[in-house]
């Protein structure tokens, strides 16, 4: 934050030094208005008032992209309670496998053996 503020500092000190050196005065018309300002100062509030818009376009973007990042995080997140809730039915479905085993059924008709895969006879 500090090197952001002497930054800061630093452009606002140059641009008084330009101000003060550029002492013409101009005549600026826009639309129905018509100032007379010095040549500087108007320059300076040209700069000023081009990075206060840019500043702004910058806070859009920056928002537009917190709620691209939200939706894209709360998808994640509703896709990952999904893959959980499988990932829980399916150990849930081996344990009961498991159990079934375990009462002398070594393997259901029509399902192979893991190191031979060939179809295991009861």
């Amino acid at each position: 934050m500090k090197s952001y503020v002497v930054a800061l500092a630093l452009g606002m000190l140059l641009a008084a030094f330009y101000a003060v050196q550029n002492s013409g005065t101009v005549i600026v018309k826009f639309l129905t208005w018509q100032w007379s300002l010095h040549q500087g100062i108007w320059e300076v509030l040209v700069f000023a008032a081009g990075a206060v818009l840019m500043w702004i376009t910058s806070l859009f973007a920056q928002l537009e992209y917190k709620n691209r990042y939200k939706s894209d995080t709360k998808e994640l997140k509703r896709r990952i309670a999904e893959l959980e809730d499988e990932k829980r039915s399916l150990l849930n479905a081996l344990q009961r496998e498991g159990n079934a085993g375990s009462r002398g059924d070594a393997f259901p008709q029509g399902e192979y053996a893991a190191n031979e895969g060939v179809e295991a006879e009861k």
